[in-house]
């Protein structure tokens, strides 16, 4: 069933300190127009400067999501967007005065509170979702981390820690229904963080906000009685005991038997905000954390934006290919005899592309090169690569139809391989820079599994 994208009917605020920077901060949640996403907003720096919550817009993921760009910065802002988009929220604009949510108490919770109040309303514009086809894999051997996506009509997760503590052990959880589950099965489950990296960042001056009030503190180590003054300044607790026999600091009560765990599907949820809109797909995680959900949020926006370009020109899609000559024709300017692109088989925008060049003998230039011995000239083989490196460019500037790709340089060019009538170019450009548009690209040609040319390519894309 087609769903319509969501907002708040009127402003709400939230006050609190921030947990990282112990600031003290007013949030206010206002309405926004559709199609507009989350914007956060900084109306305590001149100019009330925002910055949207996208992939492109994080500058680190060390203790928390954060971002930035040269006129602000927000950190730590996976709950708040986690609490919107677990409300199935597309669009809000988020006024801090200062530099960093409000903890409150360290889940999502009090923020989805805040927008039930304030009353959510349907917008008259379509939601925009990402569907995910093919699976996508995030890996790290070193700290056993794999997160995974797989193809599914409907949003679910499944999510795994494993630690080598008896008061967090091996935990698991899976949610099957944003809508039903998120707000009553996951938003009040809070930070947790062991004692011992937690006494390290608050010995550094760091997590200035962070109390037993707001996290989840999880003993990794022997306590002595001797330490235990300390530990109650460090951390403000007035009780005589500060470990008891649940192995969470200050014997805190969790609000579910498997409470990290489920913190880690609400910071994952906030990191997928990122994206910019809801996907269908099932999630598998273990041992993942902000590195892993903002690395595949960056896998799914290169999807995104394959996909929009393939809307845009090819009319008819298919799973082999992304553009036929039909739709390479719309973008490229080059004709008869001089179009040698067939086919792009793959895009993964501003990073690499592929695309074929069937060699016929019906080709123009055999003609004269050689009449009795026919071979593609390798200056073509090369234009070849340049015209597929092309498409490699077409999200880099508005309306790449109206532009052209100009060669200003060439190096390390090398033929290996004779190309004749009956082969077919397998032609892989990479990506090495695009800076105003200036570009550097690597580009290799295959005849089956044999090398035939490869050259780096300068480049400036100008309007035509």
């Amino acid at each position: 069933m087609l769903k319509n994208q969501r907002t708040i009917s009127k402003k709400i605020s939230l006050e609190g300190i921030g947990l990282h920077t112990g600031v003290h901060v007013k949030m206010t949640f206002m309405p926004a127009p559709a199609g507009s996403g989350f914007v956060f907003e900084r109306n305590d720096l001149d100019g009330n400067p925002r910055i949207k919550a996208e992939i492109d817009n994080v500058i680190d993921i060390s203790r928390g999501t954060t971002i930035g760009d040269k006129e602000v910065k927000i950190y730590t802002v996976e709950h708040v967007l986690s609490a919107l988009a677990g409300l199935e929220i597309d669009n809000c604009i988020i006024r801090l005065n200062n530099v960093e949510p409000p903890v409150i108490d360290g889940g999502s919770k009090p923020f989805v509170d805040a927008l039930l109040k304030a009353g959510i309303v349907e917008q008259d514009s379509p939601k925009e979702y990402l569907k995910i086809e093919k699976t996508l894999i995030f890996h790290n051997e070193e700290k056993g981390i794999d997160l995974v996506i797989v193809p599914s009509d409907e949003f679910r997760i499944t999510y795994m820690v494993d630690y080598k503590n008896p008061a967090l052990g091996t935990q698991y959880t899976s949610m099957y229904s944003l809508e039903e589950e998120y707000v009553t099965e996951f938003a009040a489950a809070r930070t947790f963080c062991f004692l011992s990296e937690v006494e390290y960042l608050k010995e550094q001056g760091l997590i200035k906000g962070g109390s037993l009030d707001n996290a989840v503190v999880i003993v990794d180590r022997e306590i002595d009685s001797s330490e235990f003054e300390r530990l109650r300044d460090l951390f403000g607790v007035k009780a005589k005991a500060i470990l008891g026999k649940t192995g969470i600091l200050d014997d805190r009560k969790l609000r579910f038997y498997n409470e990290p765990v489920r913190h880690k599907v609400v910071d994952l949820i906030g990191d997928l905000a990122l994206l910019g809109m809801p996907i269908k797909g099932h999630i598998l995680a273990a041992r993942a954390g902000h590195e892993a959900h903002v690395e595949i949020v960056r896998k799914m926006r290169k999807i995104y934006e394959t996909q929009q370009l393939t809307k845009k020109y090819q009319e008819k899609e298919s799973a082999s290919y992304v553009f036929d000559i039909s739709a390479i024709s719309k973008f490229l300017p080059h004709r008869y005899p001089f179009l040698l692109v067939d086919r792009i088989l793959e895009l993964v925008p501003n990073e690499r592309v592929t695309g074929i060049k069937n060699v016929t003998i019906n080709e123009q230039f055999f003609q004269g090169h050689f009449p009795d011995h026919p071979i593609m000239p390798g200056v073509l083989i090369v234009e070849a690569m340049g015209q597929v490196g092309g498409v490699l460019l077409l999200n880099t500037v508005p309306e790449p139809e109206k532009h052209l790709l100009f060669f200003t340089g060439l190096n390390n060019v090398k033929w290996r391989r004779a190309v004749i009538p009956g082969d077919q170019l397998y032609i892989r450009i990479e990506l090495i820079y695009f800076r105003r548009g200036v570009c550097k690209m690597k580009g290799t040609a295959y005849v089956g599994d044999e090398l035939a040319a490869s050259a780096e390519m300068q480049a400036v894309v100008r309007e035509r």
